[in-house]
């Protein structure tokens, strides 16, 4: 069945969360206050610094795609990768002599966002994502072997379903999970933390933030690591406010956090790796059909 492109690729089974809810355990609020209620439990309890986000990772979703991978945060992130390759690469001279070349592409879906969000296809929104995109690439490029793949091309494209807060870091690492279960040569799984920092002299950096926390900071820090190799592979931040001991320290953060959540990637891809095992084996086992010649009459 081709690829249709105009449609979001989103798993081919999904069943509503409110199938395993019982009646009346999980009341449904309106969007008005939820965003009371965030910013009730922002103002009156903040969360401890170091404390991550409950995350889930699945590797081998997508049938179409050579390799796929969706993470998903507690707080409502939810990020769908997949990967091809690698293939013949279209343009000869657009990677250096010797290696491959990695193209990356970060999107997101038109109800990702919640309140005011740019105008789908706008000239704001493509920018958006061509920086995110470079982002990508900047992160993913050092975690894989490009010189195994010489004049060809690598492809991962990265979606955002629900934007919670930390979305390109979940991007991270939805991307390199889905190239590692395309079976591409890596040197480590890239593992991406965000962390942002609330006006304040005295405020501290957050792990993880969600989407209320990023919308009040004045810096924020995205940081992708190898963490098998204990190699910074991209960080990306920027803000003001904040002097070098107070970046420093956030360095050190995103750095240990990369560090716990690197099992859990390492858990989801070995998961997959399984899972195709098992199936193979049993298509393996199937017998083969036999035919009957039909008999002919003289």
């Amino acid at each position: 069945m081709p690829l249709d492109h105009r449609r979001v690729p989103g798993p081919e089974e999904s069943q509503p969360p409110l199938l395993w809810a019982e009646a009346g355990e999980v009341p449904v609020k309106g969007r008005e206050e939820e965003e009371e209620d965030e910013d009730e439990d922002g103002a009156a309890a903040p969360r401890d610094p170091c404390a991550l986000r409950p995350l889930f990772a699945r590797a081998g979703l997508l049938s179409q795609a050579e390799g796929s991978a969706y993470v998903e945060l507690g707080g409502g992130t939810k990020v769908l990768c997949a990967a091809w390759g690698p293939r013949e690469a279209a343009e000869p001279g657009a990677a250096p002599a010797g290696t491959g070349r990695l193209l990356c592409e970060f999107r997101r879906a038109p109800f990702a966002g919640r309140g005011a969000r740019w105008r789908p296809g706008s000239a704001a929104e493509r920018e958006a994502e061509r920086e995110a995109a470079s982002a990508l690439r900047e992160a993913l490029e050092p975690a894989v072997r490009l010189v195994r793949y010489p004049r060809a091309r690598l492809a991962v494209s990265a979606l955002v379903l629900q934007d919670g807060g930390s979305a390109l870091a979940a991007a991270i690492s939805a991307a390199a999970l889905a190239l590692a279960d395309a079976g591409v040569e890596m040197y480590d799984l890239a593992v991406g933390c965000a962390l942002c920092r609330s006006p304040g002299p005295a405020a501290a950096w957050l792990l993880q933030p969600g989407e209320p926390e990023e919308r009040r900071a004045e810096a924020r820090l995205t940081l992708a690591l190898l963490p098998a190799l204990n190699q910074v592979s991209a960080v990306l931040g920027g803000g003001q406010g904040s002097p070098p001991e107070s970046w420093a320290q956030a360095l050190r953060l995103g750095l240990d956090g990369c560090h716990r959540l690197y099992p859990v990637l390492r858990q989801s891809l070995l998961r997959a790796s399984r899972r195709r095992d098992a199936a193979a084996a049993a298509n393996a086992t199937v017998p083969a059909a036999t035919t009957v010649p039909a008999a002919t009459t003289a």
